[in-house]
């Protein structure tokens, strides 16, 4: 179920379409889980949590709980683990707020799902 990927094989990504992805690097204090829906009680995909550095690949955002931050969420379909060089490919949801702030959100980085 879960998938490595070669270096740098997912997370190129471009934004201006539904079906473009875009790499987010986690730039706040917090992990991120990866949920299978935007909210908290729809339970995480399996994945480990992603630390501050690593890295999601986002092709979209939608609205859901807000976690104290805003309730934009961003539907992810990869994760890289800055520590370990590891790549998956799995899809699921992240809290914007513990991503980056909802930055790619606001700049329009990541479309509307």
């Amino acid at each position: 179920m879960v998938a490595a990927l070669s270096a740098g094989g997912l997370l190129v990504g471009t934004a201006g379409s539904a079906s473009a992805t875009t790499s987010i690097r986690l730039n706040t204090a917090f992990w991120a889980g990866v949920h299978q829906n935007h909210s908290v009680a729809s339970g995480e995909v399996g994945v480990p949590d992603l630390a501050p550095g690593d890295t999601v690949v986002a092709v979209c955002w939608d609205r859901g709980d807000n976690l104290g931050n805003g309730n934009v969420w961003y539907r992810v379909i990869g994760q890289r683990y800055a520590a370990n060089g590891v790549e998956l490919c799995i899809a699921g949801w992240t809290y914007g707020g513990y991503v980056d702030g909802h930055a790619a959100f606001h700049t329009g980085a990541v479309p509307i799902c």
